[in-house]
């Protein structure tokens, strides 16, 4: 295929993710319609250029997001440059989305596509997708909790053959894991210990239960002589909506802070 548009000659086109195992896909998907308009708001503010496919691995052209509107739930994307490639995405049944958000892959696929005119330009009108594949690299963006609303962990532990729920105090937290101290004198976390069932609270987004497994352990002293643990620990089978929620904390810290 003959690509005219010139951003589409200097900037590589994504490729769709091909899983090994069947099943796998499914741990990076995400369902919860609140999750998914969060996600594409932040590609639309982000006027980030996502590759869209009419057939997979075959006709594609670089385009963008538009606008979203809640009450149709439809997405307006920019019209192709080249209008043969244009057609075929308006002939095909569905339309496949692939970009990223904060280093993280982002695939969707949409139907109901439509030719219209949106500020006086040619544009595309889609149906929001009824999910969306979020795939995190290795690497994980870590941010400080608030030390005026401190995070709390609350993990299920037995003690002399009693269940009881200790409390630790995040220091940060990122969809990798958290950093957390613990000054709970009848509890004591081992490296390689995992808890599973583990709560926390995170404002204006809601509570996730998740499996941690503790990595490091440093023990430091405070002014007044006593002595508390600083725990280094990481989410096992973290869901892609427990993460999208994680991830969607640590953004609306990042733009709390900086309208500071």
């Amino acid at each position: 295929m003959q690509d005219t548009d010139p951003k589409n000659m200097t900037i590589e086109r994504l490729e769709p993710t091909q899983f090994s195992q069947e099943g796998t896909e499914e741990d990076f998907r995400i369902h919860s319609e609140i999750d998914i308009l969060f996600i594409l708001r932040g590609i639309m503010q982000a006027n980030s250029l996502i590759t869209l496919y009419s057939e997979p691995g075959k006709h594609f052209f670089l385009t963008s997001i538009l606008s979203i509107n809640t009450d149709s739930k439809t997405v307006i994307i920019d019209y192709g440059a080249d209008e043969k490639v244009s057609q075929q995405a308006l002939n095909s049944q569905k339309l496949t989305f692939i970009t990223t958000q904060n280093k993280i892959k982002i695939e969707f696929i949409c139907t109901g596509i439509k030719s219209i005119e949106f500020e006086g330009k040619k544009a595309f009108s889609v149906n929001i997708p009824a999910s969306l594949l979020r795939i995190q690299r290795r690497d994980n963006f870590r941010i400080t909790t608030p030390i005026t609303r401190p995070l709390k962990c609350i993990v299920p532990v037995v003690i002399q053959e009693k269940s009881m729920m200790a409390e630790i105090t995040l220091l940060d937290i990122s969809c990798g894991g958290i950093g957390a101290i613990d000054q709970n004198p009848t509890v004591h976390f081992e490296p390689g210990t995992v808890y599973n069932n583990c709560q926390i609270s995170l404002p204006d987004i809601g509570t996730v239960s998740t499996t941690i497994k503790v990595k490091n352990i440093h023990a430091t002293k405070l002014h007044s002589g006593g002595t508390y643990q600083r725990i280094g620990c990481e989410f096992i089978g973290l869901p892609a909506k427990t993460e999208a929620m994680i991830h969607r904390y640590i953004i609306k810290q990042e733009q709390t802070r900086k309208m500071k």
